[in-house]
């Protein structure tokens, strides 16, 4: 076996041996060799059922020699194999109990290079070996792997998988067992960088919550190649169950029906794998791994579960907040590469116009908060707010401002109740005497902003988010190529222009807001005369969109008087003829136009863009075209000029025109259809019976479908008035707790009132005790002046009685005077009249 083995190996040259003419033929020879090996194998195998026997053989080596060989058999006869395998069964049943209870490496890890080989070429292989529990197996032998190292066996176990779940009845097995449950945890350890259980490495015993430390530690010992290899495979085993055409080698191994993929999506989404996209905001992952979390995300947009999970709180709320929340502001943030934030923002839009509830979810979170704590996280809409702000005191930064209205227009596509409520929306609560601010005070500011800071300032180079090291500027931009980013400050002009053509073509109040601003109106004009200030590419982009911005004003007030003044300015100021030829461009405009299909490429227009101008464009000159046919505009002669009535003839004609060739398209395909429905009738009459009783049948089935929809209809009608009577008791208990509040409030300001009284009282009581403090204070004084007073004099007389004592002492003895002189010098006359005579 061991040398059968040797014989059929393909040996490939290195390229440090011999010249290139050399290094091929040694390789067309050994492809020679094994090819002409192998078939004298299988001739002499009974097309290799000898060699499936030896799989049952006791000696480990012996099976472990019969799987090498097999393996380089199976590359050149791949059928002959398949066809033995399938008429032996026990030796599948070997193969996986030697991939399943092995404890050999070695051993095993060929068991799983030739069942590698074998899902890959037959698909009722892949179908037996999956109910004999291959899939289990894999996800227990990846428990036992580092995924974050990217070695060879966990790659191999994630192929196999892949070739697996490429199939729509493994898919139907997996799932029933649980299978997608382990899929997301193992994607989960691959991108958190966690050791698997039962490491016995140092750092095993680290904290779990630095979830991110395993990929710190392998950052310097793993390419990022080999980090995110494993993730990469399981995000294609995921997309398998999800979106089979985006898998590569899909079509290979048949595909998946698309009924699997609606149960597939809300398995997956059951067990949490939305929870996943919380890594897009930390910087360390991959980009690679990054996108592949968006193409899962977009795969499992059309699920209905997907509108609940992402407004869900996670269960580290402190950290991370609802996950719509947190991919909005990945989104808006500086720190993901541009293409990771142009494939997030078209998935993101794309869900939001999708599930119409995160639409309102995201118009309550636009509301000012009551509840936000000092330091608690802050709201993404509240950060649009604040974008819109900044530029409208004319601090535009462009990328942000592009995401942000993005969002915006995805928030108002296609929701009339959130259109108009967004018009009345307040964004913040009143301070001081001054009223609230409005959504649409706010949006028409940025708009203001971002255009006086293009008509009267620089506009076409990069603005504070974009790289000031690439050295672009406005000259760049003065060819027709779009630029690749939405870094400069004109962008954030033509996204503010793109959402209000969305939203005020559905809105009226707006449009009355933007066309009796004497502010806003003068510079929407301005802006169909930009020039080249920007460069080529803006000045179209920028001109066009006013000009339909324009005409959709027009549109709204078609009833009103302001129309006719409206079309009267546009003729005055850049004429009619060049007004239609700026909404032309724009619509002829390649990027508006052209079919991005790459997710991560960054596009100025969606589809949904070129369809609602399209239509817009043509209800504009269709109004305008009313406008003038019936005279609403000559009531003063001078008003237009002689162009303007030539131009509105030609719209005429060419609407003529457009008339007679649809009457001629019409005309053709009727002849078509009475033709084709000729050549129905000559048709063979039991076919037609036959197409009759299958039309029979289908009707039948519709009928019984009708019925039953008609019961499950009737069935929701009940639990919406079960459900509208418990919202009319909740509404009654609220009312209830408001006239509570409102008693609450009425004592509270009674009891208010009453404190403050007797506040009052105690600082008259204070003032009172005070003022007597100091009147004791002045009485203490006073006696003790008095006291020392009295003291004093009796000092005195003391002093007296002492001098007259000293008088007589010197009358009597005149020897004692020398003793007592000078005694008297400060003593008055009278004290001692006696010595004062001496």
């Amino acid at each position: 076996l061991e040398t059968l083995g040797l014989l059929l190996e393909v040996k490939k040259e290195s390229t440090s041996s011999g010249d290139r003419g050399r290094r091929k033929a040694k390789d067309d020879f050994s492809h020679q060799r094994s090819a002409e090996v192998a078939e004298i194998t299988i001739r002499h195998t009974e097309k290799g059922k000898d060699l499936l026997k030896l799989l049952s053989a006791r000696s480990v080596s012996t099976r472990f020699d019969v799987m090498v060989v097999l393996q380089w058999v199976y590359q050149q006869r791949p059928a002959d194999i398949n066809g033995a395998l399938l008429a032996d069964p026990i030796a599948l049943n070997r193969l996986m109990e030697l991939l399943q209870d092995c404890q050999i490496d070695y051993v095993r890890n060929e068991c799983l290079g030739l069942l590698l080989l074998l899902t890959t070429g037959s698909a009722e292989i892949r179908q037996i070996v999956t109910m004999q529990g291959l899939a289990d197996t894999l996800f227990a032998l990846l428990a036992e792997e580092d995924l974050t190292a990217g070695g060879k066996v966990a790659r191999d176990l994630l192929q196999c998988l892949k070739n697996v779940a490429l199939d729509t009845v493994c898919q139907r097995c997996i799932r029933e067992t649980g299978g997608l449950s382990a899929l997301v945890a193992a994607m989960d350890l691959a991108l958190s960088g966690k050791k698997a259980r039962g490491d016995e490495d140092e750092d095993a015993t680290e904290d779990d919550d630095d979830e991110f430390s395993a990929i710190q530690r392998i950052q310097l010992e793993v390419s990022p190649e080999a980090r995110w290899a494993c993730f990469l495979l399981l995000a294609q085993v995921a997309l398998a169950f999800l979106s089979p055409a985006a898998v590569q080698g899909s079509q290979e191994l048949g595909g998946t029906s698309d009924t699997e993929i609606p149960p597939n999506r809300d398995v997956l989404l059951r067990n949490n794998i939305l929870t996943l996209l919380y890594r897009l905001k930390d910087p360390r992952v991959g980009v690679e791994a990054k996108m592949h979390l968006i193409l899962m995300f977009e795969a499992l947009l059309p699920s209905p579960l997907v509108a609940k999970k992402l407004e869900e709180e996670s269960a580290d709320s402190a950290d991370f907040g609802c996950l719509l929340s947190t991919l909005m502001g990945v989104l808006l943030g500086p720190g993901p590469p541009l293409e990771v934030q142009s494939a997030l923002g078209r998935v993101l839009c794309r869900g939001i116009i999708l599930h119409k509830s995160l639409q309102h979810a995201m118009l309550a979170d636009l509301s000012p908060q009551l509840d936000l704590g000092e330091g608690g996280p802050t709201s993404s809409m509240r950060t649009i707010v604040s974008t819109l702000e900044r530029a409208a005191v004319g601090i535009v930064e462009a990328s942000s401002l592009w995401f942000s209205f993005q969002l915006l227009i995805a928030m108002t596509f296609g929701n009339a109740s959130v259109q108009a409520a967004l018009a009345t929306m307040r964004i913040a609560f009143p301070e001081g005497d001054g009223p609230a601010e409005f959504c649409l005070d706010l949006c028409l500011a940025a708009f203001s902003g971002c255009a006086r800071r293009c008509l009267h300032g620089s506009g076409g180079g990069q603005d504070n988010d974009g790289d000031p090291d690439t050295g672009q500027a406005g000259d760049e931009l003065l060819g027709s190529a779009a630029p690749d980013n939405p870094s400069y400050a004109a962008a954030g002009l033509l996204a503010s222009l793109k959402f209000l053509v969305h939203w005020l073509s559905s809105c009226k109040p707006a449009v009355h807001a933007l066309v009796q601003s004497p502010v806003l109106l003068p510079l929407l004009v301005d802006l169909l005369g930009l020039g080249d200030s920007q460069g080529h590419f803006f000045r179209i982009q920028v001109e066009g969109l006013a000009a339909m911005l324009m005409g959709v004003c027009i549109q709204a007030t078609q009833k009103d008087s302001q129309a006719p003044n409206l079309m009267a300015l546009v003729a005055k100021k850049v004429g009619i003829e060049a007004y239609q030829h700026k909404l032309e461009t724009l619509l002829r405009a390649d990027v508006l136009q052209k079919r991005i299909k790459s997710i991560s490429a960054f596009r100025w227009y969606s589809g949904r863009d070129r369809k609602v101008f399209k239509e817009l464009q043509q209800g504009i000159l269709r109004t305008m075209v009313e406008i003038y046919v019936a005279e609403s505009l000559m009531t003063d002669s001078n008003s237009l000029a002689d162009d303007v009535a030539d131009q509105y003839k030609q719209l005429i004609r060419v609407q003529d025109e457009k008339f007679r060739e649809v009457q001629r398209e019409n005309e053709q395909l009727r002849n078509e259809v009475e033709s084709f429905m000729s050549r129905s009738l000559k048709a063979s009459s039991v076919v037609a019976a036959d197409k009759m009783e299958a039309l029979k049948e289908e009707n039948a089935a519709l009928h019984d479908e009708v019925q039953h929809l008609e019961k499950e209809a009737a069935t929701k009608v009940l639990r919406y008035e079960r459900e509208l009577k418990r919202s009319r008791q909740k509404v009654a208990e609220l009312e209830g707790q408001r006239q509570s509040m409102l008693v609450s409030y009425d004592q509270l300001e009674r009891t208010v009132d009453a404190l403050r009284k007797e506040a009052q009282e105690l600082r008259s009581v204070q003032a009172a005790g005070d003022r007597a403090k100091s009147a004791g204070s002045e009485l203490v004084l006073a006696l003790a002046a008095e006291d020392a007073e009295r003291q004093a004099e009796e000092y005195r007389k003391d002093r007296a009685d002492l001098l007259e004592l000293l008088n007589t002492i010197v009358q009597a003895v005149p020897q004692a005077r020398a003793f007592v002189e000078g005694l008297d010098r400060h003593s008055s006359a009278e004290a001692a009249p006696g010595i004062a005579e001496d």
